[in-house]
């Protein structure tokens, strides 16, 4: 099984986050469309953040992420 690491200047990292996000009392409102849009917009904000996003699966209630980040990355920090 191959590992991707990141490898920054000083040190290598694998630190991953499993995130589901739900939609307000699990209303089935996740269309195809905003799923595929979803999943854009979260790779493009881990590129940004130099990480990456490993998974996207999604159903019509609910997301699921798993991201990939490196320790200089500060979770709770908002754009």
């Amino acid at each position: 099984m191959a590992k991707d690491f990141i490898h920054k200047a000083r040190g290598v990292s694998d630190l991953k986050c499993h995130l589901v996000l739900t939609t307000k009392y699990r209303r089935k409102v996740l269309t195809d469309t905003l799923l595929t849009r979803l999943e854009a917009i979260f790779k493009a904000l881990m590129e940004k953040r130099e990480g990456r996003l490993v998974e996207f699966n999604g159903e019509r209630d609910h997301v699921h992420l798993l991201l990939q980040y490196t320790p200089q990355t500060e979770r709770s920090q908002a754009d």
